[in-house]
C-alpha cells in the first residue's frame, strides 16, 4: 500500500445487525467503536459498516465514519466502499475513502481520496490504515 500514512484507527464491533438474506446473498451491518490517530492527532470513531457478503467468501462493503479529534472535537467524516474476503472468520477489505472536513485538524484532507485497508477479525475488532491517495 503506497501512499503517506494519515491515520490508523482499531474499532471494537458493538452490533451486528442481519438486512436480508437472499439465495447466496447476506446483507450485514455492523457499527463499530475505536480510537487511533489521524493526521498525527488523537482520534475516537463511530463507524457504519453494510456489507454484501456471497457464498464464495468475497464481500463488497460501504462504511460511514464520523472521526472525532480527542482535543478541540475537530470532526472528519469518510465515506467510500471497499472489498474484500473471508478467511475463515476475518475479512480483510482493501478500498477507498473520500474525506470531509472544514476543522482546522483536518482541512488538508477536505475532498481527498485516501487508500484504506481494514481487516475485521471473528473477535469483533476491525484494524484500518489509511493512506493519501498519491497524485
Amino acid at each position: 500500500m503506497s501512499g503517506e500514512l494519515v491515520g490508523e484507527i482499531e474499532n471494537m464491533v458493538n452490533a451486528t445487525r442481519v438486512t436480508d438474506v437472499e439465495n447466496d446473498t447476506v446483507r450485514l451491518e455492523y457499527s463499530a467503536r475505536g480510537s487511533g490517530q489521524v493526521n498525527g492527532h488523537q482520534v475516537t470513531d463511530v463507524a457504519t459498516h453494510e456489507s454484501v457478503r456471497l457464498s464464495d467468501g468475497t464481500e463488497t462493503a460501504t462504511v460511514k465514519i464520523a472521526v472525532h479529534a480527542v482535543q478541540g472535537d475537530d470532526l472528519l467524516v469518510l465515506t467510500g466502499s471497499a472489498s474484500g474476503i473471508a478467511h475463515g472468520g476475518s475479512v480483510r477489505f482493501e478500498g477507498v475513502l473520500h474525506a470531509r472536513s472544514t476543522a482546522k485538524k483536518f482541512r488538508d484532507l477536505n475532498g481527498k481520496s485516501l487508500l484504506a485497508r481494514a481487516e475485521m477479525t471473528d473477535a469483533g475488532t476491525v484494524k484500518q490504515v489509511w493512506r493519501r491517495l498519491p497524485e
